[in-house]
């Protein structure tokens, strides 16, 4: 029989103990020294394995589906904010209360071409230097950090300033909300997405109609700029002369071991390599 591998051998001894252990107990069942023991948590931390947990010597928490406990709390959000907007949301539905929703197109079918005018048009407008933008939606079972942990569309990219010594790194996330689900919802998963991010947008396809015909354009508004969230509306999502900016994104300082894990956690390889050039 195949020797476990030492992560198996922490992952299984998590599992064991109902999903949730003290950093010190798993220690001292696998008989590891700190140098050994912190290097593998280290490591399936980073793959999005297991959640930091609170208590004396911290406590490590395995990610899966089965345990929804693990669940990253979303910071710089009033979570009592939040559950409140939430309940008020308009449901998912294919179309809105007044009958607002033109041509539909699926949010799904919306991730490609959101990623073209991103990529070029809106990038440029950005005057970044350089600039890398994928659909981060798409990561099958990949666990990424807990609930609307994972925006549909991510751009990393670099300026660099005249009077500034170091280029300036950039993270921006996107969420993407299809006319048949234009609602307060779009803000506030772009606002759990913020502390990640340096700036963090939600992009609303009209099909061809304005913002103001739908019924929660005002809280829309209202929340994304009490909250420092861009909104951007696409009425033709392949024409981005067609898009508006309704709410202008106000860059945010995020703790740099959230932006660490959020870039290993959720872009591709080919994202990385790109920003190991940059840096």
């Amino acid at each position: 029989m195949a020797r476990p591998t030492d992560a198996s051998a922490f992952l299984d001894k998590i599992r064991l103990s109902g999903g949730r252990i003290s950093n010190r107990a798993l220690q001292q069942q696998l008989g590891w020294k700190d140098e050994k023991y912190w290097k593998i948590h280290q490591q399936q931390f980073d793959a999005g394995m297991i959640e930091k947990g609170k208590g004396q010597g911290g406590t490590v928490i395995l990610i899966s589906k089965s345990n929804p406990t693990a669940a990253a709390d979303v910071a710089a959000v009033d979570l009592n904010d939040v559950s409140s907007n939430l309940s008020n949301a308009s449901p998912d539905k294919s179309t809105s209360d007044d009958g607002v929703i033109g041509e539909d197109i699926r949010e799904y079918d919306l991730y490609k071409p959101v990623l073209q005018q991103i990529q070029t048009h809106w990038a440029q407008r950005r005057q970044l230097d350089s600039c890398h933008c994928e659909i981060t939606a798409q990561q099958g079972r990949r666990d990424t950090g807990g609930s609307w942990s994972r925006p549909d569309l991510t751009a990393v990219g670099y300026k660099k300033y005249e009077y500034l010594p170091d280029k300036t790194l950039e993270v921006f996330t996107f969420e993407v909300k299809a006319s048949y689900d234009v609602s307060i919802k779009g803000v506030l998963e772009a606002l759990a997405h913020r502390e990640a991010a340096t700036r963090s947008y939600v992009v609303y396809h009209t099909a061809g109609r304005s913002l103001d015909e739908f019924p929660e354009a005002v809280r829309i508004e209202e929340l994304a700029v009490r909250h420092g969230i861009g909104v951007l509306v696409a009425r033709d999502v392949n024409d981005f002369t067609s898009w508006d900016e309704i709410a202008v994104a106000t860059r945010n300082s995020p703790d740099p071991d959230n932006l660490e894990t959020f870039i290993k956690r959720t872009l591709t390889d080919d994202a990385k390599s790109q920003l190991r050039k940059w840096l």
